[in-house]
């Protein structure tokens, strides 16, 4: 069997763009704790920009962040311990507690959160990547998901 279509790459408009620099409203998508040099510990994650509220770049995924939870050199201590707290507060937990990590992953896979985009290059690409976390500005997305029954009467067959 063949099948044709005809090609114009004149027909192409605007392709793919690199996330700009910004604040963005997004959701985190995945999430999954790392551990490197046996005593230091990450969350890597993945976030959507939000389509139900008006941004650019909406539904356009931002890969590969991480978000450092140990240190082990004292210079950074003050600082990872900040963006630590700052994003676990932004992904809705509040007050002093000890959080379970491996369950944290988990319970912030849909939460939305506000999110600083910066640009990291690495060697001759450029990539955009989540800097910062802060707690998001508008209502989390609705699940408009109806719960539908279908009985025996509904079935042809």
């Amino acid at each position: 069997m063949s099948f044709k279509i005809n090609f114009d790459e004149k027909k192409v408009e605007g392709g793919f763009s690199i996330v700009k620099e910004g604040k963005y409203e997004v959701t985190i998508v995945t999430a999954e704790l790392k551990v490197w040099n046996d005593n230091q510990y990450s969350i890597g994650f993945d976030v959507e920009i939000r389509s139900d509220i008006e941004q650019e770049h909406q539904g356009a995924k931002v890969l590969y962040n991480s978000i450092y939870l140990t240190t082990s050199n004292p210079e950074f201590a003050e600082s990872t311990e900040r963006k630590r707290n700052a994003f676990f507060k932004a992904c809705g937990y509040s007050g002093q507690q000890e959080i379970d990590v491996e369950k944290a992953i988990h319970e912030i896979v849909g939460k939305s959160v506000l999110a600083y985009v910066k640009h990291e290059v690495k060697g001759d690409k450029t990539y955009p990547r989540v800097k910062f976390v802060a707690p998001s500005n508008v209502a989390p997305a609705q699940n408009t998901n109806v719960s539908l029954t279908i009985g025996d009467e509904d079935l042809p067959f």
